[in-house]
């Protein structure tokens, strides 16, 4: 199970990444304005940030202790950020807003992506038991 939390985050926050390129992408070019675009795409990463870890994480609050599920969420979402193809291009999340891509937008992305995702998980793992796990959970 624990494995399976941190591919389905590193899998799915990577793919969301990359979508959100092409959309963004897309719309900078209609809209003529590269602006835009980075708006676009910093939007919806953060979109697929939130609902990602809250779908990867919730479910698994029984069958986890609340440590377990914040430690594999958190490698599951660097392991998303490393995968992305835009990452090393310092295109991925939002700081191309506030500087050119680059080494700096790598190291702003990759912070940024880690304190909304992992926002998100401590939310979402919230009720799982500090210590032991629920012992009625199933599997």
């Amino acid at each position: 199970m624990r494995p399976a939390l941190t591919a389905q985050l590193a899998l799915t926050t990577a793919a969301a990444a990359l979508l959100s390129s092409f959309a963004a992408l897309y719309v900078a070019q209609q809209a003529m304005d590269a602006r835009a675009g980075v708006v676009l795409r910093a939007l919806l990463v953060t979109v697929a940030l939130v609902v990602g870890s809250w779908a990867a994480v919730r479910p698994r609050v029984l069958g986890a202790t609340r440590a377990g599920l914040r430690l594999r969420a958190l490698l599951g979402l660097a392991l998303g950020y490393a995968l992305s193809p835009t990452t090393w291009q310092g295109r991925t999340y939002a700081a191309q807003l506030v500087v050119a891509p680059g080494t700096a937008t790598v190291l702003l992305d990759l912070a940024l992506w880690l304190v909304v995702g992992g926002a998100v998980v401590m939310v979402a793992s919230a009720p799982a038991a500090a210590g032991e796990r629920a012992t009625y959970a199933v599997g």
